[in-house]
Order: structure tokens, then C-alpha cells, then sequence
């Protein structure tokens, strides 16, 4: 018998924005994204479903890290941006998927078996 290799997955890991990306949230997401991308992982998932507004250091944090993740053919996936958030992230050249319900692009995109890894990065307001 052989092993398929092509055939095994593994599950991305998700960093959820809880709040608004901007001020110490941005430092936050920072301190637990960038040690993660350095480590060349199969899949990222940034969720920024319950981010409202982004300041320019947030806007900063996410070109830089789709730049080095494209650099590196690293997968990094924006997901469930509010609507004023995809507008600024369209506008430098950032995409991300819009958000129709919580976790409705998460659950397109991976397999329904065992959760995936999850950073919260709050926000201090």
C-alpha cells in the first residue's frame, strides 16, 4: 500500500481580530502573526469579523503581511471584513472576503473536521 501525500490536509490557523484593528490591537495581532508567517505555515486565516474600523497601522500590518506571505507562496486569507474595512484594504491592493454571516467564509474553506487553531487578538480600547 502507498500513501497518498497529496491527499493530506491540515487546517489553517486562525488569528481573530476581537475588536477594531487599530491602536494595541494592531500590536497584538503583530506580536502573534508575525512569529507565525515566519514560520512558513500551510494556511492563515486573519477574521476580522468583529473589526468595524482600520487605523493606517492596522492597514500597514496587513499589506506587509500579504506582501511577505505572497513573497513566500504562504496562503494568507482576509476574511469576513466589514464593509468600510474592504474598502480600505481594496484601496492598497489588499484583498479580502467581504462578511456575510460569523465564520461563513471560514466554513467554505476548510474541512469540517477538527477545529483549527485560534489567536484572539484583543483589542484594549
Amino acid at each position: 500500500m502507498r500513501a497518498n501525500y497529496s491527499l493530506i490536509t491540515t487546517l489553517p490557523t486562525v488569528f481573530t481580530v476581537d475588536g477594531d484593528l487599530a491602536g494595541d490591537g494592531v500590536t497584538l495581532l503583530a506580536e502573534w502573526l508575525w512569529p507565525h508567517l515566519l514560520t512558513g505555515p500551510p494556511d492563515t486565516l486573519v477574521d476580522l469579523a468583529l473589526a468595524s474600523t482600520i487605523d493606517t497601522a492596522g492597514l500597514d500590518l496587513l499589506v506587509a503581511a500579504r506582501t511577505y506571505a505572497a513573497h513566500r507562496h504562504i496562503p494568507l486569507h482576509i476574511i469576513n471584513a466589514a464593509p468600510r474595512v474592504l474598502r480600505v484594504l481594496h484601496a492598497a491592493g489588499v484583498s479580502a472576503l467581504p462578511g456575510r454571516s460569523p465564520r461563513a467564509e471560514f466554513a467554505t474553506t476548510t474541512a469540517a473536521t477538527p477545529a483549527p487553531r485560534q489567536h484572539t487578538a484583543a483589542v484594549m480600547a
